[in-house]
């Protein structure tokens, strides 16, 4: 549950509960949900949660001391099962996240990478102590237009530090110049939906993106797409892989 991780875009994965409840289109063929049916993480999904454990809390810290060692900045995904600003998780799981992410920063070599389809959540949820963190970069979650337009002014309006989309699973094409968000974007991951009912992405979407984001200068990685049926991780579009990402600075990199 994140010593390693088959996410293309980070580094480790660390889930600090699990658990979640289903919020919009995206939402609808969600692997946590399926994966629980497999791994019986919590009894039921969408109703229960469950803290991690103990051991599992202290590999971010071990990951942080690392990563210094090794002179690099390593990504860490939090919470790939559940939400971070889910209301149905009480303050204290989340004050002892905030400790923990507070914890690395003093170490430096992460960055937590924490996305959210609940954005309206944020300004209640994050404590002015986390607004002067330099590790933390926050995404939403914009599968479609229609989520995009609803979602974006509500997280920019109520985060100014580092930023991303995740145009994943990408259902519909995508235009993120409306009401000039382009130039507040930091980064857009995109990608197809997977699994046996997964539903059409088309390629001409994700090329369009591409170019929206190329103009705008923005780091595009394109994590995965399906090809005849196949599922293609980190594949070509137009000849190159796009795998990009945003710069990183961290104190404490020796």
């Amino acid at each position: 549950m994140g010593e390693k991780t088959g996410i293309a875009w980070c580094d480790h994965t660390f889930n600090p509960w699990i658990g979640c409840t289903k919020v919009s289109a995206g939402c609808q063929n969600c692997y946590a949900a399926r994966d629980n049916n497999r791994y019986q993480w919590v009894k039921e999904w969408g109703k229960d949660y469950r803290l991690t454990a103990d051991t599992n809390w202290k590999k971010p810290i071990q990951w942080a001391k690392q990563a210094v060692k090794d002179g690099v900045i390593r990504r860490v995904f939090c919470a790939s099962l559940a939400d971070v600003f889910d209301a149905n998780i009480g303050w204290e799981w989340r004050a002892k996240l905030y400790s923990l992410i507070n914890e690395t920063e003093k170490i430096g070599g992460l960055e937590w990478l924490i996305l959210t389809k609940r954005p309206e959540n944020l300004k209640t949820m994050l404590p002015l102590m986390v607004e002067t963190f330099t590790n933390i970069r926050i995404g939403i979650t914009t599968e479609n237009q229609e989520m995009f337009d609803k979602r974006m002014p509500i997280f920019l309006d109520a985060w100014k530090g580092k930023n991303f989309i995740s145009v994943e699973p990408m259902l519909s094409g995508l235009n993120i110049e409306t009401n000039l968000y382009a130039d507040k974007i930091h980064w857009v991951i995109c990608g197809c939906e997977s699994g046996s009912n997964a539903r059409e992405c088309r390629i001409y979407w994700a090329r369009d993106l591409r170019d929206q984001c190329n103009w705008y200068h923005i780091p595009f990685f394109l994590k995965q797409l399906m090809d005849d049926g196949e599922l293609i991780v980190k594949p070509t579009l137009d000849g190159q892989q796009w795998l990009e990402f945003p710069e990183v600075a961290n104190a404490n990199i020796q």
